[in-house]
């Protein structure tokens, strides 16, 4: 774009270039120049000349206000920006229309690119495009299951475009309750890729409307029960506080915490609330069944990818040593479904690694296994795998 327009301004500038430039006027005729050296008095006596020259160079200035005029368009449609139509995220494991179908599908993926609270790491913005992109890639048979779990359907939505939600909303993330409660009063299965934690509130509002007992199972690093962080109750910080308040009958069971501050331990010592933690430096001695048994009938799962050792997931924006490692997290999300009425679930705080596939890919087969743990009876899964 530079160089266009330097060449336009060169272009425009031929007029003074006689009266700014003798080194311009000796390049075009030396000859000229040699002819004036030798006729130097006539050249001194024909004053009138020199005034017309001054002329000239009064009137330069003149016309080089027009060559702005001449130039200014060109440079503005140069620069003008292309008008694109928005990007279109390909269908979660890139299924054909047949299981693919909003109609019939009992799975709806629904990517959320949220991020307005990230506090340390960014990039969950990111996090549905790397998701899909790389669940292209996911076998889709399941040699654990022996079958294949698409088979229930998977739809994927357009991403639902949420703004920042402050201090004051009245219906926090509602664009995100409108996407999941129709799905959920139909007996569809939402599945939330996030985006970042806070999220959450807006899908277990629709949830919690039909299923007044609901309880939540949240594997995460960190309790999130800060009343609000950086001056916003609806911070990422702030979810794990802000779905016991919601909840109709609040309970939440968190799982592989290993990050807590004292204000969150205070309040928690001096309210008693029902909030089950299995903390993760107790990992060796989980019971799954005993974890799973604390919870309601009926559960919504939230999955904060920093809940995995950062070994494996390092692309999330508050990484903590000592978490969970896959096969821990299968076990887990295998009893809740054989046990519970798992009503939606997400999966949040993924923020990519430019050249790190490793982790996209893991919460890509994270998101295949766990639809086919919720639907392996109806799947026709007959062999024990628990």
């Amino acid at each position: 774009m530079t160089k266009k327009t330097t060449k336009t301004a060169s272009r425009n500038k031929p007029v003074s270039r006689a009266a700014s430039s003798a080194k311009t006027k000796n390049a075009r005729s030396s000859a000229a120049s040699s002819r004036t050296a030798t006729k130097s008095k006539p050249a001194k006596s024909n004053a009138k000349p020199a005034t017309k020259a001054k002329v000239t160079s009064k009137s330069a200035p003149a016309k080089a206000k027009v060559a702005p005029r001449v130039t200014s368009p060109k440079i503005e449609v140069a620069v003008k920006p292309v008008a694109t139509t928005p990007e279109k995220l390909p269908g979660f494991l890139g299924l054909s229309a047949k299981y693919a179908s909003s109609a019939s599908a009992r799975v709806h993926i629904i990517p959320v690119p949220y991020e307005h609270t990230t506090s340390y790491g960014k990039g969950t913005t990111n996090g549905p495009k790397a998701i899909l992109e790389a669940s292209q890639q996911v076998e889709l048979f399941d040699d654990e299951l022996w079958t294949e779990p698409f088979k229930i359907g998977v739809h994927t939505t357009d991403p639902v475009v949420v703004s920042k939600v402050e201090a004051g909303a009245n219906d926090p993330f509602q664009s995100i309750y409108e996407a999941v409660k129709p799905l959920v009063d139909n007996d569809k299965f939402p599945l939330i890729l996030g985006g970042e934690h806070s999220l959450t509130l807006g899908a277990v509002r629709a949830c919690s409307e039909r299923y007044k007992d609901l309880s939540i199972l949240q594997v995460d690093a960190h309790c999130d029960l800060r009343p609000s962080y950086d001056g916003n109750p609806f911070s990422h910080a702030s979810i794990g506080y802000r779905l016991y308040e919601h909840l109709p009958q609040p309970l939440i069971t968190q799982v592989g915490i290993r990050n807590v501050s004292w204000q969150e331990a205070r309040w928690m010592e001096t309210e008693s609330p029902k909030i089950n933690i299995f903390w993760a430096r107790m990992q060796d001695k989980w019971n799954f069944n005993e974890i799973v048994n604390t919870l309601s009938d009926n559960v919504y799962l939230t999955i904060d990818v920093d809940g995995l050792d950062s070994s494996i997931m390092p692309s999330t924006g508050t990484p903590e040593p000592g978490g969970m490692h896959w096969y821990q997290l299968m076990e887990l999300i295998k009893h809740l479904c054989v046990r519970k009425n798992v009503v939606a679930a997400d999966i949040v705080e993924l923020s990519p690694i430019a050249g790190l596939h490793a982790p996209d890919f893991l919460v890509a087969k994270l998101a295949y296994k766990l639809i086919g743990y919720r639907f392996a009876l109806e799947l026709g899964v007959t062999k024990k795998y628990v």
